[in-house]
């Protein structure tokens, strides 16, 4: 009983760790997804594709009518990229100030440049010593830039196919209007994208530092409730198999949930109600039985050797008259008769009455029996017992039916002068032997016979077995073995 609770309780701690370990692993998990979209979305076109739209929605309509005047004004130009710059450094930290909020300007950091039709760069902030104003814009210096230069040069106005995120710089360029419909310049803008990889993952190490415990404390605490449940009515369904292999099917489980363990619950107690049925049935066929046989026997002996002894009576009652000693001979052998029926009847009796068992034991309830046969079958007997110690009561009253349908056998059919009982108790099952020096016969021709196949059966429940040694003319050996290791666990549940 011990050891189950213990096993289950081994079961709810595997259950409960099980809980605890999915909970890290899917924490760990959805960090990694967290960091890998943000990794992907910032290595995408998403961010350059808005920040064009941005600047295309929020710049490039008030650069437009400063750089459709002639000649451009470059002064006002550069007012509303200074604003510009401004107002995104304020959107980023709350401040503003007269300095870009992009620093490290150049092919290598970030910048805004305005350029005309003919590519001439007027504008650009901060200002680049690589890209002198006044003169010819060279994209080609920046890589994948010039390809969208030349795309919003010709008029080409879809964000998604002028911006670009290449050699982890975002590049956009958004063309502008010259308000006959044509393109008089363009916008291009270049923003060194920090490698945030590192950063990510620098984070992902502390956040699961500090929320490793308290997952790991949830999920043991979540896993341990839910596993206590599980256990407990696992624990219900193996009571209640324990009192079932006792052979008591009163006890039901009581589960009414809708999960597979409740429907389960429900077939088992429908077995268990089928199975004392099955038993009920079963303990009414094997007293049919059992009254069978012994209708059989008494009319196989009793009946015949009182029908004998009629005639024995009546032959003698027809020669009293006339021949007084054929009248004694035949009252002698009804006198017989008579004893020969007394004979069988005290078999049929001793084997039909139950084992007195308890508070007697098995040792001593098979010298009471085999002395009560040798006086009813007038057949010596011999009891040897070894090694006497307490067994199983379910062990000892198979065997005791077993001695007692092996010696009826004897006195029925083996016309023995002599008949032994060795009962030897071992380390791990206990032996019966039943022997006679009676005619014997053939085993394999007694299928059926004898009452071996309902001896065979009853060992065979507890584990055990019988085997029968015998020979025409040799005698007979009725071997019975139960092995006890087996029985003892059955009976501690």
């Amino acid at each position: 009983m011990k050891h189950n609770i213990f096993s289950l309780r081994r079961l709810r701690w595997k259950l409960t760790f099980s809980y605890t370990l999915v909970t890290v692993v899917a924490l760990l998990a959805l960090e990694l997804l967290v960091v890998s979209a943000v990794v992907a979305l910032l290595n995408s076109s998403v961010p350059p594709t808005l920040a064009a739209q941005y600047m295309r929605d929020d710049l490039a309509p008030r650069l437009e009518g400063h750089l459709q005047e002639t000649p451009p004004d470059v002064a006002g130009l550069e007012g509303e990229l200074a604003d510009f710059m401004g107002g995104t450094e304020d959107r980023a930290d709350g401040s503003r100030g007269d300095e870009p909020a992009v620093s490290g300007a150049g092919p290598g950091g970030s910048s805004l440049f305005v350029i005309d039709e003919e590519r001439r760069l007027l504008v650009s902030t901060p200002e680049l010593q690589d890209f002198p104003e006044g003169e010819e814009f060279e994209a080609g210096r920046v890589a994948g830039l010039d390809p969208l230069v030349e795309e919003a040069l010709a008029g080409e106005e879809s964000s998604s196919r002028l911006s670009a995120n290449t050699g982890g710089r975002m590049l956009t360029v958004v063309p502008l209007e010259d308000g006959d419909g044509g393109v008089a310049g363009a916008i291009v803008g270049t923003v060194r994208v920090p490698n945030l990889t590192g950063a990510l993952l620098i984070g992902v190490g502390v956040t699961t530092v500090l929320l490793m415990l308290p997952a790991a404390l949830l999920g043991t605490l979540f896993g341990f409730l839910t596993a206590w449940g599980l256990t407990r009515r696992l624990r219900k369904l193996a009571r209640a198999a324990r009192r079932w292999s006792a052979g008591d099917f009163s006890v039901t489980v009581e589960d009414r949930s809708r999960d597979e363990l409740g429907q389960l619950s429900r077939e088992l107690n429908s077995m268990a109600s089928e199975l004392e049925t099955l038993m009920e049935t079963r303990g009414e066929l094997a007293t049919l039985e059992t009254r069978n046989r012994f209708a059989r026997d008494l009319h196989d002996s009793v009946k015949q050797q009182i029908f004998a002894t009629s005639l024995q009576v009546a032959a003698a009652r027809a020669l009293i008259q006339e021949d007084r000693d054929a009248a004694e001979a035949h009252l002698a052998q009804a006198e017989e008769l008579v004893r020969g029926t007394q004979k069988e009847l005290n078999v049929l009796i001793h084997e039909m009455r139950p084992a007195a068992l308890e508070g007697k034991g098995l040792a001593a309830a098979l010298r009471d029996y085999a002395a009560a046969w040798s006086r009813g079958s007038e057949i010596p007997s011999e009891v040897r017992i070894r090694g006497e110690r307490e067994t199983p009561l379910e062990v000892e009253q198979a065997v005791f039916r077993v001695a007692q349908e092996a010696l009826a056998n004897v006195a029925k059919h083996s016309a023995a002068r002599h008949a032994e009982v060795d009962l030897a108790y071992g380390p791990r099952d206990l032996v019966l032997q039943v022997s006679d020096d009676g005619r014997g016969f053939e085993p394999d021709r007694a299928s059926g016979g004898f009452g071996l196949k309902s001896m065979g059966e009853r060992m065979a429940k507890l584990g055990g077995y019988v085997d029968v040694e015998s020979a025409p003319g040799k005698g007979s050996r009725v071997i019975c073995a139960c092995p006890l290791e087996e029985a003892k666990r059955e009976e501690r549940r």
